[in-house]
């Protein structure tokens, strides 16, 4: 993978780990955008009301992300064809540390134009999901019971914690919410909050409460229960 081997006014992509230009010798001609995703809307109207009332819930709308004018030597063409497929972590040079989650042409086909018998000429298009994400980032590791913190992101995220417990009840708060591990082993757990699962040895964990979320700036994480280690996501996510 050549993540690292990306010029910000040189447009480029990754995709599936690999390179567009320096692994797939692909060039692109035309410049790579950067979307700002739309915020869902509920709109409604009320009689005897002038206008129209608004509601969101704080959360954003997938997105097409195009790619065009990309040239790709004749030779390479069945190869590009197999990577371009599928569902990937996408990342763009303008924005080189964050990714996308985005399936590739999920909306229409894609066209291969010959030219000359040299090389073809296309574009692409990416479904992405509309927050982006941290590429490699990583945990905090926490061995006391509170700690401050801060994230850097533009929303709420949903944070990912691997904790060796001792073995009882084990808790994570984050301002307001709250979630219980009941009755866990010693051993290794995972707890996703965005999935909501909390897991140990394979198999679900009873839990009660609210999945704790992180806010944009300083945070505080208080556990109680005996542990050995917690190593900390924050999964921060931007605009």
């Amino acid at each position: 993978m050549s993540v690292t081997f990306m010029n910000s006014d040189e447009p480029n992509f990754i995709w599936k780990n690999l390179n567009a230009l320096i692994d797939m010798e692909c060039i692109i001609e035309s410049e790579l955008p950067d979307i700002l995703p739309n915020k869902r809307y509920e709109t409604y109207s009320v009689v005897g009301r002038n206008g129209e009332l608004t509601e969101t819930f704080n959360d954003y709308e997938p997105f097409d992300f195009e790619i065009k004018d990309i040239s790709v030597p004749y030779d390479r063409l069945q190869e590009v064809k197999r990577w371009l497929t599928g569902k990937s972590k996408l990342i763009t040079h303008n924005d080189e540390d964050k990714y996308l989650d985005a399936v590739c042409s999920m909306s229409k086909a894609v066209s291969f134009e010959n030219e000359w018998g040299c090389f073809y000429k296309f574009d692409v298009v990416f479904r992405c999901q509309p927050l982006k994400k941290r590429v490699n980032e990583p945990p905090k590791i926490i061995t006391s019971s509170r700690i401050d913190f801060t994230d850097s992101g533009d929303e709420l995220a949903h944070p990912y914690f691997e904790i060796d417990s001792k073995g009882g009840n084990l808790s994570l708060t984050i301002g307001v919410k709250t979630i219980l591990l009941q009755n866990t082993l010693t051993g290794m757990i995972t707890v996703d909050t965005e999935l909501g699962k909390a897991m140990q040895e394979g198999a679900p964990l009873f839990t009660r409460g609210d999945w704790p979320t992180i806010s944009p700036g300083k945070n505080r994480l208080i556990v109680s229960g005996n542990f050995q280690e917690i190593k900390l996501w924050n999964r921060s996510v931007y605009l």
